[in-house]
Formats: structure tokens, sequence, C-alpha cells
């Protein structure tokens, strides 16, 4: 049963929180950026690095898998590195609508909501994970047409539209979740492209998705 609930949504404030290094009238149709009809090869999207690893800076197509590492908060060094699959899904253009039970200020009611899906597997070792070591899909950013970060919402409550999943506890190695994230995006702006900054390999040179 969902409770009943309003929340203000404020990119990057306190109150909800940001993601990122988650009505009797019709809601416009969503549009939707999915992958391209792709093999992949067994070693996954883009070149890779020594281990296997994609190279920091590789251009993906949606839905090609990167193989790279993941950093918890809590990791003061990159001796406690771990092993995962990122995939970063579809890109997928909602309504505003979408927030009818939500508060917004104006200028977030003229913003245009954008669903970026996104996948993770485990491939190493059990990640431990809570609330001081993170999510792992929150080590995805989403960039807009001007080329500018753009902050996922965070909500208080649930937002069945896009449900930013938790991580499998414990994460063990073969295990893997999807999630969604929510951008709010003012000034007739889009999503165009997903990056990965999940340790500190990628912060400079993510793996990005378009």
């Amino acid at each position: 049963m969902r409770l009943a609930w309003a929340v203000t949504v404020l990119a990057c404030a306190a109150v909800v929180g940001c993601g990122g290094d988650d009505d009797d009238d019709a809601a416009a149709p969503a549009t939707t950026q999915t992958a391209e009809a792709t093999a992949e090869s067994d070693s996954g999207g883009g070149s890779t690095a020594g281990g296997g690893l994609t190279e920091p800076g590789a251009t993906l197509t949606l839905g090609e898998t990167a193989h790279v590492t993941y950093k918890p908060l809590t990791a003061t060094d990159d001796k406690n590195l771990f092993h995962v699959d990122a995939t970063a899904e579809e890109i997928e253009t909602g309504s505003i609508d979408d927030f009818e039970n939500i508060s917004l200020d104006e200028d977030q009611k003229a913003s245009t909501p954008y669903y970026v899906t996104v996948k993770i597997e485990n491939t190493g070792k059990v990640i431990p994970l809570g609330d001081m070591e993170g999510d792992p899909d929150l080590k995805f950013g989403a960039i807009d047409d001007r080329g500018q970060e753009q902050p996922s919402i965070t909500f208080i409550g649930d937002f069945e539209r896009c449900e930013d999943t938790d991580a499998p506890k414990p994460f063990a190695k073969g295990k893997s979740y999807e999630s969604c994230l929510a951008f709010l995006v003012g000034g007739d702006g889009s999503i165009t492209e997903v990056r990965w900054k999940g340790s500190d390999k990628y912060i400079l040179k993510p793996v990005a998705w378009k």
C-alpha cells in the first residue's frame, strides 16, 4: 500500500538529497533512447585496460556493459576496490504529470523529467553495503545537451514511475540489480549522456554512454 505524501524536490538540497560522486489529464507520451542492436564481444563494450577493465574515458552505446571498479564511500584508498559490470540501459523522457502528487516550485514545474535505467552486477568479491558505504548505482551521473552535469533526485517515499532500487544485501558475486535515476532538467534541456564515476580512476575520465 502506497502512503499519501508530498515531497518538495530540490536539486542538491539537504531536504531530499542528490544522487551521484535515485490524473485526469492525459500525460505526454514518453520517448525512450534505447540501445542499438549490438553484438558484444566477451571482453565487453569499449576498449579495455589492464585486468580486462574498460578504459577510462571510453564511450559506449546505451545497453553496452562496462567492466569497471567501484569504491565505497568509506574506502580511504584504492586497496579495496570492487569489480562490477555497469550498464546504462536507457534514457527516457517523462512528463511533469508524473509528479502530480509531489510539491514542486515554479522552476521545477517548468522542467522536463528524465529517467535513466541502469544495471550493476558484482563480478568479484562480496561488496559490503549500508548507509555509510553508499549504493553503487549512485555512481552513475547524467550530462545534459549543454554539457552540464545534472544531479539525480532522491525522494522521501516511493516514486513508482522511477524506482531507485537498493543493491542486494549481501551484494555477492554474480548478484545484479536494476535501478532508475530521476532528473529534472530545466530550460528545455535534455539528458544526452550517462557517465560512470565509481572509483578514482574514472573520476576525471568517466566511462560514457550515449
